[in-house]
């Protein structure tokens, strides 16, 4: 017989839905975002600093949005590279011994970023679905996915590969010998140090990128993030000359960006149970606005803890070359999908580390078909990311003296803690 309709288990029984609390799922806190900062447009630096170099602003990510009121589709940030020759003395003949100057660029690209989605395939589905307002709350539905793929594909692929994902992956620059995917030029790889530039094996070239292919191999369970690893890494002399942020009572600082897996390695550590200071840091980030959040401070470094700018890495087994991320991408899950893997690259972050265009500010556009039977909505914006190097264009093999003062990369065995 048939259930009651006073009956719990009556199948018309169906249950409230209170669409205006709508809970969406949950998104990590987006990271990068809280390092960003616009770079002063309209400001004439000379008039700022009287009689001295422009300043660049003091931020791990910059934003450039000149292309939004000039044309174009790719900014390039001059660096001057130091004079280096020996100077004159005495009486020694100075004419015909000037030095040139060499001039490095990087270049930050911008291209179109969008995405969308489906509120209504036909008045059904919004009759249906009335009380959750799907075509009204497509601001922070779209506005989620927007910052979590800014997170994912933006700030660190662009960290780990040069260029922001929707530069790489776009058919306007395929082919161009000069944007397309580079390694870092400062990986430092626990057990190995940093990575040499070997003979014609520098950044640019596909021997750089099997170079550290090969050095990733080589990564054994001993490698690990510990104390020793960080006191190495402070006294290199490529991390001294990161640009360093500085703090409100003039001392310098890094951040260095590590993955759970790595400061579980940490923090087992004996050597860093005795010098734990979570306590500073929460004092240091009363006045220092970019140490929210930070887990420790260690020798000058701020350690940041997060999966989302801290991706495993691996040696490609068919080119031998090093590779970033998950082994397979299907949509922004897959870079949540790390328990099998082993090496992870910690980020070292300085002043300037990355920069961003922007041509076209985050928009929203709406898709009609069928008589309005069909709804469609989505974001758009013009924007890319790049890592600061500065590239040579005019001296030597383009790459052989490239130049970067803003980041590297701590590569170190890390696996799951077992429980």
């Amino acid at each position: 017989m048939a259930s009651a309709i006073y009956e719990r288990s009556f199948s018309g029984n169906l249950p409230l839905k209170l669409a205006a609390q709508m809970k969406y799922e949950v998104l990590k806190q987006t990271f990068w975002g809280r390092f960003a900062k616009f770079n002063n447009i309209g400001q004439d630096v000379r008039k700022a600093h009287p009689g001295n170099e422009p300043q660049p602003i003091l931020s791990p990510v910059v934003i450039q949005h000149e292309l939004e009121r000039k044309q174009g589709d790719e900014i390039h940030v001059p660096m001057l590279r130091n004079l280096k020759y020996l100077p004159k003395v005495g009486t020694a003949q100075m004419e015909g011994y000037e030095e040139k100057l060499y001039m490095n660029f990087a270049r930050v690209p911008i291209d179109i970023l969008r995405h969308a989605y489906d509120p209504q395939e036909g008045i059904m589905m919004t009759q249906v679905t009335k009380d959750y307002q799907l075509l009204e709350r497509y601001n922070p539905i779209l506005t989620r996915h927007y910052a979590r793929t800014s997170d994912l594909l933006q700030c660190t692929y662009a960290l780990l590969r040069g260029y922001s994902y929707n530069i790489l992956a776009s058919n306007r620059f395929t082919g161009n010998a000069k944007i397309k995917a580079i390694s870092h030029p400062n990986v430092f790889i626990a057990g190995q140090g940093q990575i040499p530039v070997s003979g014609s094996n520098y950044p640019g070239t596909a021997g750089w990128e099997t170079d550290l292919g090969t050095a990733v191999n080589l990564v054994a369970n001993t490698h690990v993030f510990n104390t020793a690893f960080l006191n190495a890494l402070k006294a290199s002399k490529t991390i001294q000359k990161i640009d360093p942020l500085i703090m409100k009572d003039g001392n310098p600082y890094w951040l260095v960006i590590v993955h759970p897996y790595q400061i579980a390695n940490l923090e087992a550590d004996p050597a860093f149970q005795a010098l734990s200071n979570s306590v500073l840091v929460q004092n240091l980030a009363k006045e220092n606005p970019i140490l929210v959040g930070a887990r420790y401070f260690y020798g000058g470094f701020a350690i940041f803890v997060t999966d989302q700018a801290v991706w495993p890495v691996r040696r490609n087994a068919v080119s031998g070359r090093i590779e970033y991320g998950p082994a397979t991408v299907t949509d922004l899950d897959s870079y949540e999908n790390y328990s099998a893997d082993t090496k992870f690259a910690a980020c070292v972050i300085g002043n300037n580390a990355l920069f961003k265009a922007t041509g076209k500010p985050l928009e929203y556009k709406k898709r009609m078909a069928d008589y309005d039977e069909i709804i469609g909505i989505a974001y758009r914006t013009v924007e890319g990311y790049s890592r600061a190097d500065y590239f040579n264009e005019d001296d030597g093999t383009w790459g052989q003296y490239v130049r970067n003062f803003g980041s590297a990369l701590a590569i170190t065995w890390a696996e799951e803690p077992a429980f």
